[in-house]
């Protein structure tokens, strides 16, 4: 099985990192002591076409932004299969639920093609909290928007798919 592999998380990266955030739009509305303060905190990751970048069941202990390339969301169901459910592109992040409640990961995300991804883990969002409190909650807004956009989102799919009304 694919594993990331770090690309690096010295200071010589911090550079590299805040350039990575700079320009994803996922982070357009951060200014640059934000932007510095996350490239701090964040380690990324190369992910090869078909590298697990999250494993449904494990321990949910990050946030993950695609910085470059595209993951695919796949749940498990009964007879050992997998249901694509979902594809993520650049500028999306996966993993937020981790963030906040550090249950299991509810899906897995697997690189349909090579990627760079952006983790921050909970224990190091915690100590941003501790540190930048404003930082803390204005990505915790961020993220909140995600989940509700990606849940109102799932519930359209689900009435559609129990009326089979459009």
């Amino acid at each position: 099985m694919k594993e990331l592999k770090l690309l690096d998380d010295g200071d010589s990266f911090r550079k590299a990192a805040y350039n990575l955030l700079k320009n994803s739009d996922f982070f357009s509305d951060f200014n640059e002591e934000e932007l510095g303060v996350l490239a701090r905190w964040s380690k990324a990751y190369s992910a090869d076409t078909g590298c697990v970048v999250l494993n449904e069941g494990d321990k949910s202990n990050c946030l993950c932004i695609i910085i470059k390339g595209h993951v695919n969301i796949f749940k498990a169901i009964p007879n050992d299969e997998q249901l694509k459910i979902a594809d993520v592109s650049e500028e999306e992040s996966i993993g937020e639920m981790g963030i906040i409640d550090g249950e299991p990961f509810s899906a897995s995300a697997i690189a349909s093609e090579d990627s760079i991804v952006l983790l921050i883990t909970r224990e190091d969002f915690e100590d941003i909290a501790k540190k930048h409190l404003e930082l803390s909650n204005k990505l915790l807004w961020k993220l909140s928007r995600i989940i509700t956009a990606r849940l109102r989102d799932t519930t359209k799919r689900l009435a559609i798919l129990l009326t089979g009304k459009k």
